[in-house]
């Protein structure tokens, strides 16, 4: 059983999100089948994080058991971090990727959210 088949008992998507000084990039989920939904870039400013939240809210049905999953949620991801979840989903902290083990897959900041 994958980490994703027992996530999606609870939550039916998740968000991961690649968190940068000045943007984040969010991948969203289907968590029943893994499929990757959409990505997106937007601004670590206020104006944007509200962006992003209304953006995701229109591809999950506004589902308040999403799960958003944040890299660097004590450091670039904590402003978004208290805003999900001020806005009362769940949210957790991405675990950190194991740079030998992904050595050759490729890199980007998408590959990294969906991660």
């Amino acid at each position: 059983m994958t980490a994703l088949s027992i996530v999606s008992h609870c939550h039916p998507f998740v968000v991961g999100v690649d968190t940068h000084a000045r943007n984040h990039v969010y991948a969203i989920l289907d968590a029943a089948n893994g499929a990757l939904l959409d990505t997106q870039s937007f601004p670590t400013t206020a104006a944007g994080i509200n962006r992003a939240i209304k953006w995701v809210a229109r591809r999950s049905n506004a589902d308040a058991d999403t799960l958003w999953v944040i890299e660097g949620a004590a450091s670039y991801g904590a402003i978004l971090a208290g805003t999900v979840a001020a806005h009362g989903f769940p949210v957790t902290e991405a675990p950190r990727m194991d740079a030998k083990k992904n050595r050759g897959v490729g890199k980007s900041d998408a590959l990294d959210a969906h991660r």
